[in-house]
């Protein structure tokens, strides 16, 4: 029987297969930890947990104090691509590097999908 972690890392390959612009994605703890992940070798988990915690205390915030209402995702465009943190639940988010070819309306679609997926784990 798979743990928790190694189900949310199916579905986190999972997504990674069905696209390919998908580069690398985390769930990510609000405390900044990672739950499960798929990333690049290249890539430090530990970074993605910390910044992302960093990023969803402002999202939220800033959510909260301009628009009176819970933030539900934020992303950094770059010129190699994007990050999109999504939150999948009260005390996580999705983490997403994605490449700057991608259609984001795909990638949108298809991370409502797995936030759907994910939930029933998280």
């Amino acid at each position: 029987m798979a743990t928790r972690s190694e189900k949310i890392t199916d579905i986190l390959r999972g997504m990674r297969t069905s696209s390919p612009e998908v580069i690398g994605a985390s769930v990510v703890s609000s405390d900044g930890f990672i739950v499960a992940s798929v990333m690049p070798n290249e890539i430090d988990e530990d970074l993605i947990g910390g910044m992302a915690a960093s990023l969803l205390g402002v999202g939220e915030r800033i959510s909260t104090d301009l628009m009176r209402s819970e933030m539900e995702q934020t992303y950094i465009r770059s010129p190699k691509g994007y990050i999109i943190i999504n939150s999948a639940g009260a005390d996580s988010a999705l983490v997403l590097l994605v490449t700057r070819e991608a259609k984001l309306g795909l990638i949108f679609l298809e991370l409502k999908r797995t936030i759907a997926e994910l939930m029933k784990h998280l």
